[in-house]
């Protein structure tokens, strides 16, 4: 009978300095440290003579300057501490127990990362299904990140069947046996989100390559395995997995800390979820006079201006859209610009209080008039203007995303 496969005694020097590096790197990749605020700009300045001084932080793009910057800075670090911690430590043989619980460190925040991520999906909060504006949209003025979040909006099943991949190689990660097959599943899982990440310009790039790295550094334990059975067709002994503490004590605290971590953090997401589902996912209220209307006619300043495509102020179309706790107004003119307002309409009172982005404290009041549930009669002022809109609504299930439905049978292809 073959022995379980422990970890190597003696390590040779390419796995030592390369377990050094990865050890910094990942560590101070990891932990939010603080000096990065004032480290980042300086290098931008000093070290790299960049033509821009870094501004910009951290936001809903992860891919700024600065987030590069400060990956390189880490590199190097890494690579400082790594040459220095060598020469220190050049006697040592192995990093076995260092090794042991930086996998841990990486299998954890893998494994909630990931569950994060595909708890957003189950409950369709990071993909949500395209909206009015975006269903006007002609593909042409799509970005290409914007065309990969009405992919992924369209279908509930696709985000539940990726979601679950995420949340099964994740929860896979949390125990040793299952390491490496939650490790391989989310190769796949992290390789594509990557892909999709370069190729349709999602700002996730750093953030999604480091997550590739992780993935790769908890699958290297099994590298010399997994190429035995998958690639060689020769025998692999069994890894072992005894823990480097085996008490009684320990065993039991690990499982009770494990479980009870586990289950607040499951339940915490499944409650975020359904709070955030409700509040601005697919199953939120709508905002009161939701929808596309056409604007049969429109009086400015007492003037009935005709419907010219060159038009730069007549309005086309009024779409009403977002969630009942924020909802805007976005105003087609005749020639397909585009002015956005937040939307805060008093159904009581039959009023719509509008505000653009960039200044929220200057308001437009306009009042409204519904003959019937198709209809709306707008008036008011804007600016200096006197307006009045008379504006038909028209039916969102006129989109074929919206109609088209699933079909086990296609007699012919449907691709427009």
């Amino acid at each position: 009978m073959e022995q379980p496969l422990a970890y190597p005694l003696r390590w040779n020097a390419a796995q030592k300095l390369s377990f050094r590096f990865f050890f910094v790197y990942f560590l101070l990749y990891l932990f939010p440290f603080a000096i990065w605020t004032d480290i980042v700009p300086w290098v931008g300045a000093a070290l790299l003579a960049l033509p821009d001084p870094i501004t910009v932080l951290p936001n809903g793009s992860g891919d700024t300057t600065f987030n590069y910057v400060q990956l390189l800075c880490i590199a190097i670090i890494a690579v400082a501490v790594a040459g220095i911690w060598s020469v220190a430590d050049r006697s040592r043989s192995q990093y076995n127990t260092l090794l042991y619980w930086l996998v841990v460190l990486l299998r954890y925040y893998l494994a909630f990362t990931m569950f994060s991520y595909g708890f957003a999906k189950i409950f369709k909060t990071q993909f949500p299904f395209p909206n009015l504006l975006r269903l006007l949209e002609p593909y042409g003025q799509s970005s290409p990140m914007g065309l990969a979040w009405t992919f992924m909006g369209y279908s509930e099943a696709y985000n539940w069947f990726t979601g679950l991949g995420e949340i099964i190689g994740g929860g896979l990660l949390l125990f040793r046996r299952t390491t490496a097959l939650g490790a391989i599943i989310l190769l796949v899982i992290i390789s594509n989100i990557v892909a999709i990440n370069f190729c349709f310009d999602v700002p996730v790039k750093l953030f999604s390559m480091n997550l590739l790295l992780m993935t790769l550094f908890v699958l290297a334990a099994e590298g010399k395995r997994l190429i035995n059975v998958l690639l060689l067709n020769r025998p692999a002994p069994a890894l072992d997995l005894t823990p480097f503490r085996t008490t009684r004590w320990w065993r039991t605290g690990r499982v009770v800390l494990k479980t009870s971590i586990l289950g607040l953090f499951i339940y915490q997401r499944s409650m975020d979820g359904f709070a955030s589902g409700r509040e601005w996912g697919d199953r939120a209220p709508k905002p009161p006079l939701y929808g596309v209307y056409q604007v049969e006619t429109f009086v400015l300043n007492g003037d009935t201006l005709a419907p010219m495509l060159t038009d730069t102020v007549r309005w086309r179309q009024v779409v009403i859209d977002g969630h009942k706790r924020y909802s805007y107004l976005t105003v087609r003119l005749m020639n397909d610009t585009q002015r956005g307002y937040v939307f805060k309409p008093d159904t009581l009172k039959s009023v719509i209080v509008l505000s653009t982005y960039a200044d929220t404290a200057t308001t437009y009041r306009l009042t409204y008039a519904q003959p019937d549930t198709n209809l709306i009669i707008m008036r008011g002022k804007m600016d200096r203007d006197s307006i009045y809109a008379h504006l038909k609504r028209q039916d969102p299930n006129q989109f074929l995303l919206v109609n088209r439905g699933f079909h086990w049978i296609n007699e012919y292809p449907l691709n427009r």
